[in-house]
């Protein structure tokens, strides 16, 4: 019997991060504009349960180390915005085709970390051999440890 597949999602305005796997193996890496997104969860919603990051889980924008700017905190605070109302319509598509999905609140801790923000640490983490960026990394973790 082969195992099923749990497609992680990192959500994005401009491209969310898209990891396919199965029986803890990464199968692909991808970033999809929204409307390809909502292609790929119809065409893959009988076949997979999705593992959506929850960013409905922190409620505030925290001040960051280092910004001086409220120029900067206020475009932070936009962008951070804009993720949520994209994960919000995914959650909702995701429940309204009937899709098997999760939320699963954003992974902390140096491990993640590490593996997001520095490609040969993932590497070594998941076997994965491929190229990959940020968001493809937190899709690929949302689905193996999610």
């Amino acid at each position: 019997m082969t195992s099923k597949i749990i497609i992680g999602i990192d959500p994005d305005l401009v491209k969310s991060g898209v990891a396919i796997t199965q029986a803890k193996q990464i199968i692909s890496l991808d970033a999809m504009s929204f409307f390809q997104l909502i292609q790929f969860i119809e065409e893959h919603k009988h076949q997979a349960c999705f593992h959506l990051e929850d960013v409905e889980h922190d409620k505030t924008v925290y001040r960051r180390a280092g910004v001086r700017s409220a120029a900067v905190e206020r475009n932070i605070a936009q962008k951070v915005g804009q993720v949520k109302a994209i994960g919000r319509l995914l959650k909702q598509y995701l429940t309204d085709t009937g899709a098997d999905f999760r939320l699963i609140k954003p992974l902390q801790g140096v491990t993640k970390r590490n593996a997001k923000k520095n490609a040969e640490y993932f590497n070594r983490l998941t076997g994965w051999t491929g190229t990959s960026n940020e968001d493809k990394r937190d899709a690929a973790l949302l689905a193996l440890y999610g």
